[in-house]
């Protein structure tokens, strides 16, 4: 029983290169066509396509940091600050202003207006901004570029000059301002001082007013001091707190030997003198001696203390730690010496207040008149320095951006790019011209090569018969070395035998599955490129319905099959020899009106076995299968089937349908024969079929006039003067 094959699909997926090159092959017109329409179309708007100039020019972004000096905490500072720098970013959106695109359009010469231009920093972290401007005029993109670079670096200094006279006004406004006040305050000080006929009292207020602020301003060091000294103790101390590891001195110090004990030595000697002094001058019951007994005491404790510790700490302590211990008793020490001398300080200035208290009230009025003058003094200094100082900035002219590279007259355009546009549409032509044919040729439905026969029907591919243009040429009486077409009718029959090892193969049904492939015609020339092959070949038109091998063999068609299957001739009666040697054809007799029960009778069977004791192999034309059941009833009875499909006309679902309805009535479908096939296929060439003239001339003494001396029998009747492989069946 034939095993059958699942064909619900189109079969194994993958394409060989070779099917690949078949689809370009194929489809070399569309590829060619959109090849020659898109680069034609790329040629003709790259011609109409008008010329782009480029230039571009390059300024280099230097903002300023310049500040006019001023003194900390000066509420003016803010005012002082000239032309604060942007970042590159920002300026780079000031170039495509519509202010810097006025100014610049002002600039043009010759009636020319700007172009289109970008602006772009240079990568590379750079303060370099390019400027590249485009258009049809290659004069008006130049001064567009180096026109917008100009114009932005005439706003900034304009702008900049702007904001300096504004505070030098500024400055100056004020300056008048104190220079009035200080005016006042002398004019108020004169008057007040005739009004109350001040002399000598003002010079001994004035005195000590200036007592008191000299002492004030010792007091403030000397508070400064203790300030410094009380903060370095408290960062020595925390930290020594946080040091809590000791290390071993490599070696042992004698105390008297020890720096700090000769410094706390000479401090007691120096005490000792002090106290003695005091004691002389101011007798013995007094504060400032009290204190110094105080002070002397502290330090002979601290003396006695240091000496008993000094052994042990001189083991314990590192370098470090002893370096800051040291200097924590020095601090303390002068700590000491700063409050007990500050303090006989804070005691006059508190007698120094106490009687300028006891002054008139009008010292304090005069005071306030002086503090005026000094204060606007100062304004007005101030003022007069940054006055010079914008003077300064104004002379020099200091610019914030400058050009680097001007842009010059291009002399091409930079669009567009001829040889890359006519290059870029020829590579788009090919790449759409690929598409359409493989979109093309997914949609199409028929087979178009012997691969794809393959691939699609699941069936070894056969033979492949070439397409023969000659008119006339329908059956081959001859053998000649030189013709394709014989050889690829060799080919079939040996690839048929190659299908047939192990089996028994006496009988071949020859169908297509529509009617037109040149099933008939691959029939007829099977039958004898197998005698060649020394077999006895009978061939049987089993096509009741549309006989044609009476007409291919120019015989005629009745008696045939039909009369022998009713009982009214024998087989030797109707069987003829068609002028090729081993080979016998049977034509299809009478038409019968039912040809479907005639195959499928007993008959038939009996028929199939006397044809196959007489021949080698039997081959039997039927009718499509898709067209009448036909040839199905008479495959389910031969040994194998051998379908015919028409190269580029034969559907591919057509083709699937009938090996569905052959395998369905368990025939043995030996594989497939494409027909008419065109150019190259698997390696043969096909070509027009030619034979030599002195060849055949020498085979037949008559020439190559004759159609039977180049090997092909011609037809008499017009209706078969059809090409070879183009005949209807």
């Amino acid at each position: 029983m034939q095993e059958r094959t699942d064909l619900s699909a189109e079969g194994s997926p993958s394409i060989s290169l070779s099917e690949y090159g078949g689809i370009l092959r194929r489809r070399r017109a569309i590829i060619l066509q959109t090849f020659v329409i898109v680069l034609v179309a790329g040629v003709l708007i790259t011609l109409f396509q008008p010329l782009v100039y480029q230039a571009s020019a390059r300024v280099l972004l230097e903002p300023p940091s310049y500040l006019i000096q001023t003194v900390n905490n000066d509420p003016l500072a803010e005012l002082f600050k000239l032309n604060s720098p942007y970042s590159p970013p920002t300026q780079v959106e000031l170039l495509k202003s519509s202010a810097i695109k006025k100014r610049a359009g002002e600039l043009m010469t010759n009636g020319k207006s700007l172009t289109n231009y970008s602006v772009v920093p240079v990568e590379g972290g750079t303060s370099i901004v390019e400027v590249i401007a485009e258009g049809d005029d290659p004069n008006a993109v130049t001064e567009t570029a180096n026109h917008i670079l100009k114009a932005y670096i005439d706003d900034v200094n304009d702008k900049g000059s702007k904001k300096l006279d504004l505070v030098y006004a500024e400055a100056e406004k004020n300056l008048n301002k104190h220079l009035a006040t200080k005016n006042k305050a002398q004019r108020d000080l004169l008057n007040y001082q005739k009004v109350h006929k001040i002399s000598d009292l003002e010079i001994q207020a004035a005195a000590n007013q200036k007592q008191l602020g000299e002492l004030s301003q010792t007091y403030q060091k000397q508070l400064s001091e203790i300030n410094y000294l009380t903060t370095r103790i408290g960062e020595i101390v925390g930290y020594m707190s946080r040091q809590k590891k000791e290390r071993l001195r490599p070696g042992l110090l004698g105390i008297e030997q020890d720096p700090n004990w000769e410094s706390i030595q000479r401090t007691i000697a120096d005490k000792e003198a002090i106290m003695a002094a005091a004691k002389e001058e101011l007798g013995d019951d007094n504060d400032r001696l009290r204190a110094l007994r105080a002070e002397f005491s502290r330090l002979t404790q601290y003396a006695t203390a240091y000496k008993k510790g000094f052994e042990k700490k001189n083991l314990v302590l590192d370098p470090t730690y002893e370096g800051f211990d040291v200097e924590l008793k020095k601090l303390r020490i002068d700590l000491a010496s700063a409050e007990n001398a500050s303090r006989p300080n804070f005691t006059a200035i508190q007698e120094l207040r106490n009687r300028l208290g006891q002054t008139p009230d009008f010292s304090d009025k005069i005071a306030e008149l002086k503090q005026i003058q000094t204060n606007a003094a100062g304004r007005i200094d101030y003022f007069n320095t940054k006055m010079q100082d914008i003077e300064l900035r104004k002379n020099a002219k200091v610019e914030t951006s400058r050009v680097i590279e001007d842009a010059i007259v291009p002399g091409s355009p930079v669009r567009p790019n001829k040889p890359q546009n006519i290059m870029f549409a020829g590579l788009l032509g090919v790449f759409l011209g690929l598409c359409l044919a493989l979109l093309q040729e997914l949609l199409d439905d028929r087979i178009n090569s012997p691969e794809e026969a393959e691939r699609v029907l699941r069936l070894p591919n056969l033979g492949h018969v070439p397409l023969v243009e000659e008119e006339g040429l329908r059956l081959i009486r001859d053998i000649s070395t030189f013709s394709p077409l014989m050889e690829s009718y060799r080919s079939l029959r040996t690839n048929i035998n190659f299908a047939a090892v192990g089996t028994t193969l006496r009988s071949i049904v020859v169908t297509s599955s529509v009617p037109a492939e040149g099933k008939s015609t691959t029939a007829a020339n099977l039958a004898m490129a197998m005698a060649l092959d020394g077999k006895r070949v009978i061939i049987v038109d089993a096509d009741l319905r549309r006989p044609s091998l009476h007409k291919l063999f120019r015989q005629e068609s009745s008696p045939g099959l039909t009369d022998i299957l009713v009982g009214t001739h024998e087989i030797s009666e109707v069987i003829r020899s068609c002028g090729v040697e081993n080979v016998s054809v049977i034509a299809a007799g009478s038409p019968p009106p039912n040809p479907a029960e005639l195959l499928g009778s007993a008959r038939m069977v009996e028929l199939i076995a006397q044809l196959e004791s007489l021949a080698d192999i039997v081959l039997f034309d039927s009718p499509p299968t898709l067209a009448v059941a036909d040839s199905v009833v008479l495959a389910a009875r031969t040994n194998g089937v051998l379908l015919v499909i028409g190269y580029g006309e034969t559907k591919k679902t057509n083709s699937r349908q009938a090996v569905e309805r052959l395998q369905r009535a368990n025939a043995r479908v030996l594989g497939t024969v494409l027909n008419r096939v065109e150019g190259t296929s698997s390696g043969y060439y096909y070509g027009k079929y030619y034979v030599p003239a002195s060849v055949e001339s020498s085979r037949t003494g008559r020439g190559v006039a004759e159609p039977t001396a180049r090997g092909i029998e011609a037809s008499s009747e017009t209706s078969e003067n059809e090409p070879l492989g183009k005949g209807r069946d």
